[in-house]
């Protein structure tokens, strides 16, 4: 499995400094908000950086996170956080504990990958196997694809139609949206993200929707 590079120490200061500037944290808290719509109970914040997210989560939820900077900073701040093998065998959970999670999302991590299409299909095998029941993608749009020079892949809805979901994963796509407004505004505003919604197909029937738990 190939090792994912570009996360050093520089990295995670740069994160870190961004976490604390005031305007940033407060244009971050209305993206963090409308993501925790689509999430309930018990959840796995997969690649959870500084732990912004992480923080507001229900109790008993975990971050997993590759760099061991932000690793070190997001466990001091009291969080359960693990540190990841920062290659692609970490998308198979493999070390995460089933029956115990409920939801995970995973937020601004694929565009980083060269193959996020191999992890996130690891990824919702290993979700199937813990018994969770949902998956919140999170992706930026076009325009901030330049400004960060770890990204790799635009994932949008174009990727998502060249990608369908293998059925044996035992997910399906059941909502996709954009925040804040339409999707066009991601090709225009560096502040706007794709949310995708993964739902486990249920074992007889039901309906699902991708819309925020109630």
């Amino acid at each position: 499995m190939g090792q994912i590079t570009g996360f050093d120490g520089a990295y995670a200061a740069e994160q870190l400094r961004r976490s604390r500037h005031p305007v940033r944290r407060l244009i971050r808290g209305l993206f963090l908000r409308n993501q925790l719509r689509y999430l309930s109970g018990p959840t796995i914040d997969f690649g959870c950086g500084a732990g912004q997210l992480l923080a507001r989560l229900p109790p008993h939820s975990v971050g997993v996170e590759a760099n061991p900077d932000l690793v070190a900073r997001v466990a001091a701040q009291g969080h359960s956080v693990h540190l990841s093998r920062g290659d692609y065998s970490d998308f198979d959970l493999l070390g995460m504990p089933a029956g115990r999670f409920r939801s995970l999302v995973i937020a601004h991590v694929l565009e980083h990958l060269d193959d996020p299409a191999r992890a996130l299909w690891a990824l919702l095998r290993g979700c199937r196997r813990l018994g969770v029941t949902r998956v919140l993608m999170v992706v930026p749009g076009a325009r901030c694809m330049p400004a960060d020079a770890t990204h790799r892949t635009l994932i949008d809805r174009a990727w998502l139609a060249a990608h369908p979901v293998p059925p044996e994963l035992g997910f399906a796509v059941t909502g996709v949206s954009f925040f804040p407004g339409p999707g066009w505004l991601g090709s225009w505003f560096a502040f706007h993200e794709m949310l995708v919604v993964f739902d486990c197909a249920p074992a007889r029937g039901g309906e699902l929707t991708g819309k925020p738990p109630r």
